[in-house]
């Protein structure tokens, strides 16, 4: 309960440095794919770890207040795919269960863009900051990827720990593009 509380408070300080953009489902609704990803503790999110999610799908319901992701992360060399439903706070952060329990929000969003910022605490009570950037697009323009570094680094997010994930061959489908790699 003790680290339960000081997470609470920990997350409460953070996020009361950042501007939490308010999402509406017009700019959320469909699909999505995962364009880059970093951590912290950056095995969680290299290939094979349980934080490498590939998104596929996102709404948010009762405005905004609930949102749903569908993704894919590789588990023992096995593709699977999973579905989180995140519940907002007062304070503008969506709490879920998935490899432990996660404390996310919107920390940017642009046309077809937004950067997610995320904590998972996993079963043994490790804390691993993540960084993804979810799009429409297949890629971030210039000014875009040095705003995710800049974004990184407020994080303590070494930037070598962020990953492009690349689509799979040409498809313009990217809900079906990603790959478990």
């Amino acid at each position: 309960m003790v680290k339960f509380l000081l997470l609470a408070l920990v997350l409460g300080v953070s996020f009361a440095h950042h501007n939490n953009p308010e999402i509406t489902p017009s700019e959320v609704d469909g699909n999505w794919r995962t364009l880059y990803i970093g951590a912290d503790n950056v095995e969680k999110v290299l290939k094979g770890g349980p934080l490498r999610a590939y998104f596929q799908h996102m709404e948010c319901s009762d405005e905004c207040q609930t949102l749903t992701i569908t993704f894919k992360v590789k588990v023992e060399d096995e593709c699977q795919t999973h579905t989180v439903v995140g519940r907002k706070e007062k304070d503008g952060i969506y709490i879920t269960d998935y490899s432990g329990k996660n404390y996310f929000r919107v920390m940017e969003k642009a046309d077809g863009i937004i950067i997610f910022h995320n904590v998972n605490v996993d079963n043994s009570g490790k804390e691993t900051n993540v960084i993804l950037v979810a799009g429409k697009e297949e890629n971030l323009s210039k000014a875009q990827k040095q705003e995710l570094k800049k974004l990184a680094n407020k994080l303590n997010i070494p930037n070598e720990n962020i990953q492009h994930l690349e689509p799979a061959g040409n498809s313009i489908v990217f809900h079906t593009a990603h790959k478990c790699i």
